[in-house]
């Protein structure tokens, strides 16, 4: 079996895929642990410091990868550099001060479900501005039910009461959105250049950026590092180097509205593992019923 077949047969795409749904999953209570470790939960640009670090370590850590692999570092071409940077400032820069910052207004479980959207996003998008991938009725049933998941963990159990903050539930929209955006731009360029570069370049550049805003808002010195906040700095490098090169992968090889379902996975994830690992989070029935339009969704759309 050649490396294209292998990586579009389901159970390949299925198992890569949960592994990227449980990698970005664990981040969720993870960067919350991380805010109160570092002292940074009132502090915007310690939270970018604390992304920026993470980002950069993530690149780094693919680079370096690829040059043990023997792998080339240089990029096809000169004006590839401006695009992976514009990659840089959706994919990691614009999509994590939303991220950072709304995770900081909304709870773990809601900010990961929220961001399932980007599934319905990314689906729609491709549908429009790519030949060849259509969203076919049963996609778009499948779709659906997983937004309306996505939707009802916003009511509050007994009233339909849709809780909306611009700077927690809204921001954590727009990081579904700079994400899908960032998508459209690597299947369209991932033929062309090797997906964990793309990770790496786009990780790297979008980290730099960040640092130069944090630091505009406050000194270096606004984080607070343990020995354990460390562990967890370096945690987090390794689940987006793996996670972002194992996504990029899938891109590439499969069509966008197939492969969007399985986003709903990520959410799916982040909810169980934020009621598990943190103490104010904790599962009801409404979060139990909307995990199960999601992964009704993901199961009608993935059906063959």
């Amino acid at each position: 079996m050649d490396k294209q077949k292998l990586l579009t047969w389901p159970p390949v795409v299925i198992f890569l895929a949960l592994c990227c749904a449980l990698l970005w999953g664990s981040a969720f209570p993870m960067v919350k642990i991380g805010f109160k470790m570092l002292q940074v939960e009132q502090s915007t640009g310690g939270k970018l410091y604390f992304a920026a670090y993470r980002f950069l370590l993530a690149g780094l850590m693919i680079f370096g990868a690829l040059f043990a692999s023997g792998t080339s570092i240089l990029l096809p071409s000169k004006r590839d550099y401006a695009l992976l940077l514009l990659l840089g400032l959706l994919q990691t820069t614009l999509q994590y001060i939303f991220f950072y910052i709304g995770l900081s207004n909304t709870t773990g479980m809601k900010a990961s479900i929220i961001n399932g959207a980007g599934s319905f996003f990314l689906a729609l998008s491709s549908h429009l501005w790519i030949k060849d991938d259509v969203l076919t009725t049963r996609k778009n049933l499948g779709l659906i039910l997983g937004f309306l998941g996505i939707v009802l963990v916003n009511l509050k159990q007994r009233q339909f009461d849709f809780e909306f903050h611009l700077t927690g539930e809204g921001f954590i929209f727009f990081t579904a959105l700079a994400s899908t955006c960032g998508m459209l731009l690597v299947k369209k360029n991932s033929l062309r250049i090797h997906p964990p570069l793309l990770s790496a370049y786009q990780l790297t550049f979008g980290a730099l950026v960040l640092l130069g805003i944090a630091r505009v808002l406050e000194p270096p010195g606004a984080l607070h590092f343990t020995s354990a906040a460390f562990l967890l700095l370096l945690y987090l490098g390794f689940v987006s180097a793996a996670a972002f090169s194992l996504w990029y992968v899938l891109v590439k090889y499969n069509q966008l509205t197939s492969i969007a379902v399985y986003r709903f996975l990520i959410p799916v994830s982040g909810t169980f593992l934020s009621a598990a690992v943190l103490a104010e989070e904790h599962l009801t029935w409404i979060a139990l019923l909307s995990l199960a339009l999601v992964s009704l969704g993901m199961i009608l759309t993935s059906w063959r």
